[in-house]
């Protein structure tokens, strides 16, 4: 928090990686903390974010967008491994995949591995459209077959053929989302019920939009639900930490949010708000169900129902078609050629006019 003269509070964040810091605040502000805190540390201020840690940063004033990407990274890895001149396909993954079988034969795993570590850092970075598909392969790090070798080979054919696409934030997004207010923090969670054929666990998935999208993941949940409604309600309460977590962030920077949850599952919102709890007798189930009831009677988290059609969760729990993998990337913030140049129904982020960088010496 700084002080200024003639305005009342204003708030600053400094993010700060080893020796990598992104300033964020008014742009008069900026030069005011570079100053001050070169009275204290050896640093360069390099001026306006366009690249840190491995992503390339984009800013259109005009339209109020940031656009982040990893274009040079993809093309990096996919040289790296001789996928750079391969066929490009429309979606990471194909089709479920199971352990290998005995008749199977065996691929090189360190080859495999090295692969799918090179894809993690693009993974959690600006890509979650290949959050499921990485999740999926690296559980056969230890053990892959061939079949996980073709399985992780198209999912380099389709980064070849989407290494350009950009994560926006900001502007107009388009996709099914509907008249979202300016300051709308949205979680979406989803779950696929027993849907591993290798030990018939469920999958939880959930992503966070705020003008785009800012959190994803993918998870095998740890222990076998025995019904729906439990996986449902594991993946829902992944969900309402990490939104509570988000927005907690948010209104500590100044930035108002209005939390909101979706789930496409009627009776397990009806459950929650009823707090008439319909799920197995298990503790750690039962312990997730009432910590997700008492956000929603606090007021915390807005629980809604989002028909499956527009969940965007889904493709963080099952490998989609074409057109729904599509519509959804869309809807997250994605852009690139077959999704179009302006993505719709966004919402405008606030966190100041001005973005520097500075780099300790």
């Amino acid at each position: 928090m700084l002080h200024d003269k003639d305005q009342d509070i204003v708030v600053a964040a400094v993010v700060l990686y080893v020796d990598n810091l992104l300033i964020i605040a008014n742009e008069g502000l900026i030069g005011q903390i570079v100053n001050q805190m070169k009275k204290r540390f050896r640093m360069h201020h390099l001026g306006s974010v366009s690249f840190c840690l491995g992503m390339n940063i984009e800013r259109n004033r005009e339209h109020h967008t940031i656009n982040i990407h990893q274009h040079s990274y993809i093309r990096t890895i996919l040289a790296k491994f001789k996928m750079d001149e391969s066929r490009p396909v429309a979606t990471p993954m194909a089709m479920k995949l199971h352990k290998m079988k005995p008749d199977e034969e065996a691929c090189d795993p360190t080859i495999y591995q090295s692969m799918m570590g090179s894809l993690m850092y693009a993974m959690t970075a600006t890509r979650p459209d290949i959050a499921y598909a990485s999740r999926v392969l690296s559980w056969y790090n230890h053990d892959p077959s061939n079949e996980h070798m073709i399985a992780l080979k198209r999912m380099f054919r389709y980064l070849n053929g989407t290494k350009d696409w950009r994560l926006r934030f900001g502007g107009v997004l388009r996709g099914g989302l509907g008249g979202e207010p300016e300051g709308a923090l949205r979680c979406y969670v989803d779950s696929d019920y027993a849907g591993l054929p290798d030990d018939y666990k469920s999958t939880s998935g959930l992503v966070i939009t705020f003008g785009g999208a800012v959190d994803w993941r993918s998870r095998k949940q740890k222990l076998t639900a025995q019904s729906t409604t439990n996986a449902d309600y594991y993946a829902f309460r992944v969900g309402c930490m990490r939104l509570t977590q988000i927005s907690h962030l948010l209104n500590e920077l100044s930035i108002p949010t209005i939390p909101h949850a979706f789930s496409d599952s009627q009776s397990l919102i009806a459950s929650i708000k009823n707090r008439i709890y319909r799920g197995t007798a298990v503790a750690h189930i039962v312990t997730k169900y009432y910590l997700a009831a008492d956000m929603a009677r606090d007021g915390e988290i807005d629980l809604s129902y989002i028909p499956t059609a527009e969940m965007l969760a889904d493709c963080f729990t099952k490998p989609l078609l074409k057109p729904a993998f599509l519509k959804q990337c869309a809807a997250m913030g994605i852009i690139g050629i077959g999704l179009g140049n302006s993505l719709g129904n966004g919402i405008r982020i606030a966190t100041g006019k001005g973005i520097g960088n500075a780099v300790g010496k």
